[in-house]
């Protein structure tokens, strides 16, 4: 089997981490070959500017110098990572990618959406998701499941409703403008009951 690779996306606090876990296991109880990576993050260079961008405020960080830091990140995690395991036929699992940047830096940030995709066609050409998981639910959840986490919360973690509201909506509409590999997934009930939809979904696109 061809290797494919796997977006899931959406706000802070809606289970994404936990979801690529659950999935890359079944995965691989199906004797695939899978890896899971992250955004920013992955590989050195990017793990380096992920530090750098939870070190500093991002309300002090130019929006635009923003997205050039997350594009950096991102053309590197492709060329050293994602696409030569892919070539090996893995399926790659990665939390964030693409969208999360039309998202906080365009639609949070007010980034416009021509320049993040010049950004995007200079970095990683053509290149898109097979599929990408969107999990959505209301933004008073994700706040709750937020405030409950013992890790150390950085600035995007301490948003305030209304930005949860904005990065809930962005989400939607890059459900919308690229439909052909998204689906959005209601992942307010249990991590199995979202995890059983997910799989469902994984099925029917990529394994059937």
């Amino acid at each position: 089997m061809t290797g494919k690779f796997i977006t899931f996306e959406g706000g802070d606090g809606v289970g994404k981490t936990t979801q690529v876990t659950l999935l890359a296991d079944a995965l691989k109880t199906l004797g695939l070959k899978v890896k899971i990576t992250r955004e920013p993050g992955g590989n050195m260079v990017g793990e380096k500017i992920r530090c750098l961008m939870k070190s500093s405020s991002p309300s002090a960080m130019d929006p635009l110098c923003e997205a050039l830091l997350m594009f950096a990140a991102r053309r590197d995690h492709w060329v050293k990572l994602i696409k030569p395991l892919m070539d090996e036929g893995y399926f790659v699992i990665c939390d964030r990618f693409y969208d999360s940047s039309l998202v906080y830096q365009g639609v949070l940030k007010k980034v416009p959406f021509e320049d993040i995709m010049a950004l995007k066609k200079i970095t990683i050409g053509d290149f898109e998701p097979d599929l990408t998981i969107i999990l959505d639910v209301c933004s008073d959840v994700s706040i709750e499941r937020l405030s409950g986490r013992k890790l150390i919360l950085d600035e995007y973690d301490l948003l305030k409703k209304n930005e949860h509201d904005i990065i809930r909506k962005g989400f939607q509409k890059t459900a919308e403008i690229f439909s052909s590999r998204s689906v959005v997934v209601d992942a307010a009930g249990s991590e199995q009951k979202i995890f059983a939809k997910i799989m469902k979904i994984v099925q029917k696109r990529l394994l059937d």
